[in-house]
């Protein structure tokens, strides 16, 4: 009877868990007519989070910068993107190892997608056990593929010891993925891989090099508007 009672608390505890259903991606209006940000969904320390991720359109093909959280989603998105633009994902570049940017690269590997991380990526998500890209990628150098141009840019050690940007000149967009938290944003959110220390060096060298970013993109959170530098800097102080 005791056994009884414990199965049927645990079943109760656990149904909701198991029933609760992580919103799908959401594609944001664009930033400009190529340049796109999608939020994906998951959760963190039991609240539900979004995390910002970008893509461009190009005339060879999408690039995607990082991944949707849910892997369930992966081939939704990329069916998304060919019903609304007319093209196929071309490309995947990954910003750190996490599940909300690398995610899974052996989807995209199998569907022949490039894929795109850091020699210091690649040997996290060796060392996990999880599938490494494709390509490595060459901080620093311009990537030019179908009449667009980005960089990709590995300032310092901070959320994590791999977080590199993405530069957009045509744009003046920074895709700061991680490395940079919302103006909303409460706290520091996952620091168990993170440079504390290194982190507002690293922040310093971002607010110099991308002076002239008219919107620096948050990891997480809302995006819009500025300020999102400014608070990464204040919640790191705190510390």
């Amino acid at each position: 009877m005791k056994k009884s009672i414990q199965l049927l608390m645990m079943s109760m505890f656990l149904s909701p868990l198991m029933n609760a259903q992580v919103k799908d991606f959401v594609i944001e209006p664009p930033i400009s007519s190529n340049l796109h940000i999608y939020k994906s969904f998951g959760v963190f320390g039991g609240k539900e989070y979004s995390a910002n991720a970008v893509y461009l359109t190009t005339k060879k093909g999408v690039v995607l910068f990082d991944v949707p959280w849910q892997k369930e989603q992966y081939q939704t998105l990329i069916d998304t993107i060919q019903k609304r633009h007319h093209l196929p994902v071309i490309a995947v570049f990954a910003t750190h190892s996490h599940d909300d940017r690398a995610g899974d690269l052996s989807f995209y590997n199998n569907k022949g997608i490039k894929t795109y991380a850091t020699a210091r990526t690649n040997e996290l998500l060796k060392k996990d056990g999880k599938t490494t890209s494709t390509e490595v990628i060459k901080t620093g150098k311009p990537y030019k593929i179908g009449g667009e141009e980005f960089i990709v840019d590995f300032l310092g050690e901070g959320h994590t010891v791999d977080n590199v940007v993405v530069w957009f000149p045509k744009y003046k967009v920074l895709d700061g993925g991680c490395l940079v938290k919302s103006r909303t944003a409460t706290d520091l959110g996952f620091t168990g891989e993170a440079n504390v220390k290194q982190w507002p060096q690293t922040m310093e060298k971002l607010k110099t090099k991308y002076s002239q970013a008219t919107l620096i993109i948050p990891g997480h959170d809302e995006w819009k508007g500025g300020g999102h530098v400014e608070r990464t800097v204040e919640l790191l102080n705190k510390k």
